[in-house]
């Protein structure tokens, strides 16, 4: 009797879930011609982050300027522009009401390419190249895609002669790649004004259809939090000496033997509220019955829903904290034991924790005082607040959303990288992480690349973004 009551209430919990609704996509504003050649122009600009910051090529930064003032003249006689630290960039778009402004923003920045991969692209990494289906080169995923958006979107509003009813802030920073201190700079300008916003869109969440095969729709992910991001040094110091004569236990064997168990033994896994929600929208328009059954039946299911996330790396990292070597040091010649052996852990933190607890973690499962543990560098920060989906800020994404990717399922989730957005949190509470990307492609790695049609979706999301800042969307 009581397991066909079971089945009973799996079976109604089941039916009564519902998959996400769909709504009807806007009508779509024609991609110019000028868009895609803006996109592979700025592309061609190698604005490299570096950690040196004093070997920075200035006249890169200083030409993707020029470049925006020349494709979007009338952003530059429209607009007011403020110029922070020399590369950072504020347009001020002035609305006809008080209300709290909206914020867009995005990176221009990027990463470098390998010299060893270099005969591994298909095109020259910053040629900007341009086939039937793609853009090519370093930058076109990661962050140019949302600052020529953003741009483009504007212009084109601006040729319509829009006025938008709130305010709209553009922000654009130029090394995101590194430290983020151009984003900073940025907000503490916004600070002493006195600037609170509603919304901040910055990158991060993306269009995947890849990723979630067990589901015939499209799936937004949109970020609303940020893991957290800590770097410790374990350091092991014992006498060496000479090869012949080897100790049964060196300082290499110490360390390797602390980094062993961190990668063997896993931290916690842990369903957050966002990937619970994450799951409770996507869950119901999954083709297999027995996904369905789990998301309607958390409470029962939880433990099976949790080995299937974690299967693919991006399941695993959104349920642990990932704890992982980057950097190994130690030894100076093949016949010399050493003295000092040393590790670079990098750390990316759940919410609900923070470096301690994870400070806490390594040394309990290390469980060894010779491995000398240090938190290093000035880029740690720990989980960041999150953004309700009921907030107006996500609500306003969400509708862009939908308007712009026909199908599709918005679903939020907690970021596991960092993105400049991390500094805006202290003048807004609607931070959200999306651009209508799908799956990018050689993101920071080789052949890097952007979809047309994505480029053609991000300037029609940016649009609807700026013709519905007279809707009020409440919790």
């Amino acid at each position: 009797m009581l397991i066909l009551l079971l089945i009973g209430v799996l079976l109604f919990n089941t039916f009564r879930s519902s998959p996400w609704p769909v709504y009807p996509a806007a009508a779509e504003h024609p991609l110019p011609d000028s868009a895609i050649r803006h996109m592979s122009q700025a592309i061609q600009i190698p604005t490299i982050s570096i950690s040196d910051t004093s070997a920075i090529d200035t006249i890169a930064f200083n030409a993707f300027g020029t470049l925006m003032e020349r494709a979007y003249p009338l952003i530059h006689q429209q607009l007011s522009k403020t110029v922070i630290n020399q590369f950072a960039y504020v347009y001020e778009w002035k609305g006809q009401n008080s209300r709290a402004p909206i914020i867009l923003m995005g990176h221009y920045d990027v990463v470098p390419v390998e010299a060893a991969a270099l005969s591994k692209w298909s095109v020259a990494p910053f040629s900007g190249a341009i086939t039937d289906s793609c853009i090519w080169g370093r930058g076109a995923t990661d962050d140019k895609f949302g600052v020529i958006s953003i741009l483009e979107g504007v212009e084109a509003m601006l040729r319509k002669g829009f006025v938008p009813k709130r305010t709209i802030y553009l922000c654009f920073g130029y090394d995101e790649e590194i430290r983020g201190r151009g984003a900073k700079a940025i907000v503490d300008w916004l600070e002493h004004k006195k600037i609170r916003a509603e919304m901040v869109l910055d990158e991060g969440g993306q269009v995947t259809v890849e990723k979630t095969k067990e589901i015939s729709r499209p799936v937004a992910v949109i970020g609303v939090a940020e893991k957290g991001y800590a770097t410790f040094e374990l350091l092991v110091e014992k006498p060496g000496g000479h090869s012949s004569i080897p100790p049964k236990e060196t300082a290499i064997d110490i360390l390797a033997n602390a980094l062993h168990k961190l990668r063997t033994q896993e931290p916690p896994a842990r369903l957050t509220p966002q990937l619970r929600e994450f799951l409770g929208r996507v869950g119901p328009s999954s083709n297999k019955f027995l996904n369905r059954m789990a998301s309607a039946n958390m409470w029962l299911f939880e433990g099976m829903a949790r080995s299937v996330i974690e299967k693919e790396p991006e399941g695993y990292a959104m349920m642990h904290n990932t704890i992982v070597p980057t950097i190994i040091e130690g030894g100076i010649k093949e016949n010399v034991i050493p003295t000092i052996a040393k590790a670079i852990v990098n750390t990316r933190i759940l919410s609900g924790e923070n470096s301690k607890t994870v400070e806490e973690y390594i040394r309990k499962t290390i469980g060894d005082e010779r491995v000398i543990i240090k938190k290093m560098g000035d880029m740690n920060s720990d989980p960041s607040s999150a953004t309700s989906s009921q907030s107006p800020a996500f609500k306003r994404v969400e509708s862009a959303v939908c308007k712009t990717i026909p199908n599709v399922i918005p679903a939020p989730y907690q970021m596991v990288g960092a993105t400049d957005s991390r500094y805006y949190r202290r003048i807004s509470d609607g931070v959200v992480n999306f651009f209508p990307m799908t799956d990018a492609k050689g993101f920071h790695g080789i052949d890097e690349r952007l979809m047309i049609i994505d480029l053609k979706r991000g300037i029609q999301f940016i649009m609807t973004i700026i013709e519905e800042t007279d809707k009020e969307f409440g919790e």
